[in-house]
């Protein structure tokens, strides 16, 4: 009895040592720009440029897109700039998207974005159901205080990220001495700079070398397939409407945090629906996103095979299409109200009343 009870007890010990030196190893300090470059050498390598462009880079943000893949190779921001442009409106605009979606790393984005711009406006991509979890690169750029909050009550993701933060700042703290042994530079290199606005639309080289194609269009075939399977592994709402907000916590919680830092800060957000090719016409979640702003509708291309790449992503020519149908909507929310009786004061006062309407 007595050998059962010590066991116990120095197992207790045990477990009781490695979580405070967790709980320890997650205060460690870290440079939140080596931070930006954990995920080098993945598909989501854009988030050292994220960053570089937000504190390095003296230039303002007028206007920016957050979002999934979908928005970025769909939304082309340079061209977007000469649109405005000539429509006498001088804006920089950017695209902060990242592959996949989850609405929390678009949060942490935002917030560090915030930290030394002032954008007039948000673009906000949307699909036609939100995602139930977060994106999988949360835990690795996400500020710590972040990453140990759990936001909602059924956060699949919470565990796992709570589980690799110490591993991450222990990291950090040592890329901070180390940073070459690491390949985490504290330095920013003008050199290396991808530029004031990054063009994610068309041809994108991957990590390893090769070229995603984004210029020319899929085979028909190619583009029924993926839509297949995408269809095939959709799983369409499992709780009554009134428990969405719990069912799809992300979208929820992290739009609505979002649209109050948006609120705080005076920026005003778009929303802008991207489908699949042949996918719905309709958002799940449209009166909720209508809390907050606008829902441009871009569903005009789903029926467009010769615009899309794939299934889920559009060619350089289509990005074009949709950037142009998008610019007047852009145009309106950067210029503000119209006088009363103008043939935009209706435009205007449905993107305030956060109605859906269609690109012009």
């Amino acid at each position: 009895m007595k050998s059962g009870l010590h066991s116990t007890r120095i197992t207790l010990l045990i477990l009781a040592t490695a979580l405070l030196c967790a709980f320890a190893a997650a205060l460690l300090p870290d440079d939140p720009y080596q931070r930006f470059q954990l995920l080098d050498g993945t598909i989501h390598r854009k988030s050292r440029w994220i960053y570089e462009r937000i504190h390095f880079d003296p230039r303002p943000i007028d206007v920016v897109a957050i979002g999934s893949s979908r928005i970025g190779a769909d939304f082309n921001a340079p061209y977007m700039q000469d649109l405005l442009g000539a429509r006498g409106i001088r804006a920089n605009v950017v695209n902060f998207s990242l592959p996949e979606a989850g609405r929390d790393i678009n949060y942490a984005v935002f917030e560090e974005l915030l930290k030394t711009k002032h954008p007039a406006l948000l673009i906000l991509s949307v699909a036609e159901k939100p995602s139930r979890v977060g994106h999988s690169a949360f835990k690795y750029i996400a500020p710590r205080a972040l990453v140990a909050d759990p936001a909602y009550p059924g956060n699949v993701n919470y565990l796992s990220n709570l589980a690799y933060l110490p591993y991450r700042q222990m990291k950090l703290t040592a890329a901070r001495i180390f940073p070459q042994a690491y390949g985490l530079r504290t330095q920013f290199d003008p050199a290396r700079y991808w530029g004031q606005s990054y063009q994610s639309t068309g041809d994108i080289v991957l990590p390893d070398g090769t070229i995603k194609n984004g210029t020319k269009a899929a085979a028909m075939s190619e583009l029924e397939r993926g839509v297949h399977k995408l269809e095939a592994g959709t799983t369409p709402p499992l709780l009554p409407r009134e428990m969405a907000a719990i069912e799809f916590g992300d979208e929820y919680v992290w739009t609505a945090r979002i649209a109050e830092l948006a609120r705080r800060e005076h920026v005003r957000i778009m929303f802008l629906f991207l489908p699949y090719f042949t996918g719905p016409r309709t958002v799940q979640e449209l009166r909720f996103y209508q809390n907050y702003g606008p829902v441009v509708d871009g569903s005009f291309v789903a029926g467009h095979p010769e615009w899309y790449s794939d299934y889920a992503h559009m060619t350089s020519t289509g990005a074009t299409k949709l950037t142009e149908r998008l610019a007047p909507d852009v145009a309106r929310m950067l210029i503000g109200t119209p006088k009363r009786g103008t043939a935009d004061s209706h435009a205007t006062a449905a993107n305030q009343r956060g109605d859906t309407h269609p690109a012009p």
